[in-house]
């Protein structure tokens, strides 16, 4: 399934392969909801060869020891994040045209959730990263 997606203000745009598989998950992580300013972010995990920015130049931060995530330098918006071995990107799922077209299949980082956010859902909880097998 291609998804396509992009930033706030329309200055950047993406597309993805989707394929069956790929996991989508909730990252309960501390950087992550620093980063998206919300107590968990949804993300989709894709190789980079099904990955590509379409309009526009978005900027990088290096978060953490070999992370990078990428965000629109108008607007602000966290689009996508990168492993520094070329493994993954992973998506956040509010930027995506058609968030409902993706349905996360794990919570990650479910140790470091916040006590007073809790889903009802019976996916898979991972104290740390979910394996992506990518």
């Amino acid at each position: 399934m291609m998804l396509t997606g992009g930033c706030l203000c329309g200055e950047i745009r993406y597309e993805a392969e989707a394929l069956a598989g790929d996991v989508a998950d909730y990252c309960h992580c501390g950087q992550c909801r620093r980063a998206g300013g919300a107590p968990v972010i949804a993300w989709l995990q894709v190789s980079p060869d099904r990955f590509r920015v379409t309009h526009g130049e978005p900027r990088g931060f290096h978060s953490s020891p070999g992370a990078t995530r990428w965000f629109c330098p108008n607007c602000g918006s966290p689009l996508y994040m990168t492993d520094q071995d070329g493994r993954s990107v992973g998506i956040t799922l509010g930027t995506l045209d058609r968030p409902e077209a993706v349905s996360p299949t794990v919570h990650g980082w479910h140790s470091a959730r916040i006590s007073w956010f809790e889903t009802t859902d019976q996916l898979p909880r991972y104290p740390e990263t979910p394996p992506y097998d990518l």
